[in-house]
């Protein structure tokens, strides 16, 4: 099915599609490419999975539809940052499911009209269930797929992070990020923010000490 032109246009100017946009996730795929492995520099499980798997084109476009990115402008109009601002104005979060299909295609799926997840019961269905259901669900049940399978794959220690993110993508107003790939050995679950760098502006001449009366 073509994509309607309107679609098309967003994903060609999205910061997500960008590659000299830093982010994250750019990041840790840099990361996993280069094989590096030790302390900071080992990438997490998720984007590795997803590099072995030639899904970075397809996870960034998932992020070009679901996070639309707003520059915050700064010294000589020159943008700072992307953020994604919530689309209800408050609370929304972005789920992704990332996975091979019964075919072995590697697909994405999500959205995001979501809200912050908690860990649920339970174990995620496997990837070629998963996208068995998808296909012959209506919108309201892939809504809710969508939701279980994050949602069972987050473990006890996620929780600090779930916390932290939620924390700061409320403080920014920027979508948070919940991400899970289901793999042959199991569910890989990672978060983070709807945020990319922009080209750091400098103006020295707003520098200023002194006494403020």
């Amino acid at each position: 099915m073509n994509r309607p032109t309107s679609e098309l246009s967003e994903l060609t100017r999205s910061p997500w599609l960008d590659p000299t946009n830093r982010n994250l996730y750019r990041y840790e795929f840099y990361l996993a490419k280069e094989n590096y492995h030790g302390g900071y520099h080992t990438p997490l499980e998720p984007y590795r999975w997803i590099h072995k798997n030639k899904g970075e084109q397809l996870f960034f476009k998932g992020l070009a539809r679901f996070a639309p990115m707003f520059p915050v402008i700064a010294y000589n109009g020159q943008i700072a940052a992307w953020t994604s601002p919530p689309t209800s104005g408050f609370g929304n979060a972005i789920y992704i499911v990332i996975g091979h299909d019964i075919t072995g295609k590697l697909r994405l799926a999500g959205g995001n009209c979501f809200t912050a997840p908690s860990r649920r019961s339970g174990s995620p269905l496997d990837s070629k269930s998963f996208f068995q259901q998808f296909d012959q669900a209506d919108k309201r049940q892939q809504i809710e797929l969508i939701a279980n399978t994050v949602k069972k794959s987050i473990q006890q220690e996620d929780d600090q992070l779930l916390l932290n993110i939620q924390r700061e993508c409320e403080h920014f107003q920027t979508m948070a990020i919940y991400i899970t790939a289901l793999t042959e050995n199991g569910s890989l679950f990672h978060a983070g923010k709807a945020v990319a760098e922009g080209v750091r502006p400098a103006d020295l001449s707003y520098e200023f000490i002194g006494e403020i009366k």
